[in-house]
């Protein structure tokens, strides 16, 4: 049971004598009351190896081990391949091609990461919920983070709330950009006259891009892009505000040929592991149909790095 991913084990240390197993839980180990409900559904807690309860309390040495409940997923398997650039007990990184869905929605009910996914997890032989710890465009390439078991994405999803998850991303924007950094800061929201599209609006949720050019071609900058909060169309929609639309953007710009949607790309992840407290950073390098544009517009393949 102890190296089983939906077991989470600590032992209680000196200074904790004496409290409750839930003051480690809540305190310490940060768990969600909405995870423990869910836990006591089908796992528990064992104290020192035997099923106990919260109020429990303990000695210095004790072993605590929660047991999680799991959901099954609904999601339908379909084998499509998939890139998978990380993964252990926990979690994974897939690599997203551009042009396929994240997960079923509106016109894209299947073909998706997600169904992608639920394949793979049958696969090997993982009994589990497909748990997306964060989303990209259909037509966006690149890192996406994956949690296999609920603690893994309760903490992820901490991070991600907190900035601590850093996502960076590779665009080819139109034009040259001036100056060549700062923090876009435009409110997004949704766009009078269209129902997918976005804009940049008072009545918006407050957004931050921050970016940095790396090069600047003939007719196109290649820039990086991190966010620091996660509206949707985020970057597509702050460079089209700055008047640098992300080239082949059919919502924001216009298509182009030789690339499917918009040159961006999810190209870096850091974080924390949930489980082993150690910082991972992990990259993609730029598909080749941005690295062709990007040489179309004027740009170097090897200054981009």
């Amino acid at each position: 049971m102890l190296n089983h991913p939906y077991v989470l084990s600590t032992t209680v240390k000196d200074e904790e004598e004496g409290v409750m197993v839930k003051d480690i839980v809540y305190g310490r180990l940060n768990l969600s009351r909405g995870l423990l409900r869910r836990m006591k559904r089908g796992g528990g807690v064992y104290l020192n190896g035997q099923k106990d309860y919260l109020t429990r309390r303990v000695k210095a040495g004790d072993s605590i081990q929660i047991v999680f409940y799991d959901e099954k997923t609904a999601m339908e398997p379909q084998n499509i391949p998939i890139t998978i650039v990380y993964e252990d007990d926990y979690l994974l990184i897939v690599n997203k091609a551009a042009g396929m869905p994240v997960h079923p929605a509106g016109a894209y009910q299947d073909r998706t990461l997600a169904n992608a996914l639920a394949y793979y997890w049958e696969k090997t032989g993982l009994d589990t919920k497909v748990r997306l710890v964060h989303r990209l465009d259909k037509d966006t390439s690149g890192l996406i983070l994956v949690a296999k078991e609920p603690y893994t994405l309760q903490r992820l999803l901490r991070q991600l709330a907190r900035q601590d998850l850093v996502r960076e991303y590779l665009a080819v924007v139109k034009g040259q950009l001036l100056p060549p950094e700062g923090v876009l800061t435009g409110s997004i929201g949704r766009s009078w006259d269209h129902g997918v599209k976005r804009a940049v609006t008072q009545e918006g949720k407050e957004a931050r891009t921050v970016y940095k050019v790396l090069a600047t071609g003939s007719k196109a900058t290649l820039v990086r892009a991190r966010l620091e909060s996660g509206r949707t169309h985020q970057i597509r929609v702050h460079f089209s505000d700055l008047g640098h639309p992300i080239l082949g953007d059919p919502l924001y710009s216009t298509a182009l040929p030789g690339i499917l949607g918009q040159a961006l790309h999810a190209w870096r992840l850091e974080f924390v592991h949930p489980r082993t407290e150690q910082k991972h950073v992990v990259t993609a390098p730029l598909p080749r149909e941005m690295l062709d544009l990007w040489k179309e517009y004027g740009g170097s393949s090897r200054c981009w790095k």
